[in-house]
C-alpha cells in the first residue's frame, strides 16, 4: 500500500484492470491506474464501514 492522505487509499493487485473488471461485474467500482504508469494496482475509495467492508469482500473473491 502507498501512504496516502486523501480519502482513498491504491493496493498493488498485480493485475490492476482485470481486478476492476472483475470488481465492476460485482457491482465495486474500483479505480485501475494502469493510466498513471501503475498497472498493477487500484485506487479504492474509502467509504462508510458497509461499503468498506462489501469493498473488502469482493476483493477478496476476485484475488
Amino acid at each position: 500500500m502507498i501512504p496516502s492522505q486523501g480519502n482513498f487509499i491504491l493496493v498493488k493487485v498485480g493485475r490492476g484492470k482485470q481486478v476492476f473488471q472483475d470488481m465492476l461485474a460485482r457491482g465495486v467500482i474500483v479505480r485501475a491506474q494502469d493510466g498513471y504508469g501503475l498497472p498493477e494496482w487500484i485506487r479504492i475509495s474509502v467509504g462508510t464501514p458497509a461499503e468498506n467492508a462489501r469493498c473488502i469482500e469482493v476483493l477478496k473473491e476476485v484475488l
